[in-house]
């Protein structure tokens, strides 16, 4: 995947939380517990409860994308956090507040 500029990378990820259910599921548990960390297999297993071949295609994206980071602990294991960008952070809660906020619905 080529390098997204700063200006079009909120709609990427907009786009990929979109079409992506998984990196969806991962970015709204982390925008519910901002400080957890935990491998692919703990985010699969408990956090989102899919499989671990899925979770670790989403993460590799949403790394790729900024939101999350990874950090080595032993062999090829990787812990994940969150992004500490504030504004990356405020932007996914915003947009995932959107998706979750009930329409009005309109009477006659």
């Amino acid at each position: 995947m080529k390098p997204v500029p700063p200006s079009g990378r909120a709609t990427a990820i907009r786009d990929l939380l979109a079409r992506d259910l998984v990196c969806r599921d991962i970015v709204q548990y982390l925008t519910r517990n901002s400080e957890a960390a935990d491998t692919a297999r703990g985010i699969a297993e408990w956090w989102i409860g899919r499989d671990l071949a899925s979770t670790q295609e989403a993460l590799l994206k949403l790394q790729e994308y900024g939101v999350v980071q990874s950090y080595p602990v032993q062999d090829n294991t990787f812990v994940y956090v969150y992004a500490k960008n504030p504004i990356l952070r405020q932007s996914l809660a915003r947009y995932l507040q959107g998706l979750i906020a009930p329409h009005p619905v309109e009477r006659f």
